[in-house]
């Protein structure tokens, strides 16, 4: 099993998972007042590397396009990022 975080979950006010936890293959991602401030990604490189971004810039996709993980999450960036 591979878990990589990235961001501080400590402060969150809400707590999504994306994806099924049965495969063992999912991520927890951490929202503060809709804003994403960090991602647990068990098994799921691309989720991880895609999700960095959110973090980064702080930004706050709709929730519904959080947890379809049939959505990258690179779809969720601004166009220039």
């Amino acid at each position: 099993m591979k878990l990589q975080t990235v961001g501080l979950c400590t402060g969150h006010d809400e707590a999504v998972v994306r994806g099924d936890p049965e495969t063992e293959s999912f991520s927890v991602i951490y929202l503060k007042q809709g804003r994403v401030i960090a991602l647990d990604c068990v098994n799921n490189v691309k989720d991880y590397v895609q999700g960095r971004k959110l973090v980064e810039l702080g930004l706050s996709p709709a929730l519904s396009a959080i947890v379809d993980s049939d959505i990258p999450l690179k779809n969720l960036l601004p166009p220039t990022a």
